[in-house]
């Protein structure tokens, strides 16, 4: 059973992460939106799949610990993406997204 704890600081890290994956797309597609393309696609995977984590989450649903654990996937691939580029956003993206797949990688363990 993952703690009330745990459940909380994955809703938060998974709103970070929404956060900055919406302003990394935002940036990639203002600058070079061909060479950003999986970066692109990526955070916007990613920042859909967060919100419906923290939906569930926040519910309680008995299918938020197997959604949190292809959210970690899903994360894990975007900072990996994110982390290719220079710049803040993206670099602050990544870290983001690293530490959300973390985080959702515990609940789904626990789940």
């Amino acid at each position: 059973m993952t703690s009330n704890q745990t459940i909380e600081r994955c809703i938060d890290e998974c709103l970070r992460c929404l956060r900055w994956c919406s302003q990394c797309r935002a940036e990639s597609l203002n600058h070079d939106p061909a060479m950003m393309k999986e970066c692109i696609r990526l955070c916007s995977e990613c920042l859909e799949l967060c919100r419906t984590c923290v939906t569930l989450l926040a519910d309680r649903s008995e299918f938020a610990h197997r959604l949190c654990g292809l959210c970690s996937e899903l994360c894990a691939a975007c900072a990996a993406e994110c982390g290719k580029h220079d710049g803040e956003t993206m670099g602050e993206c990544a870290e983001a997204c690293r530490q959300c797949a973390a985080t959702c990688s515990q609940v789904a363990k626990g789940g």
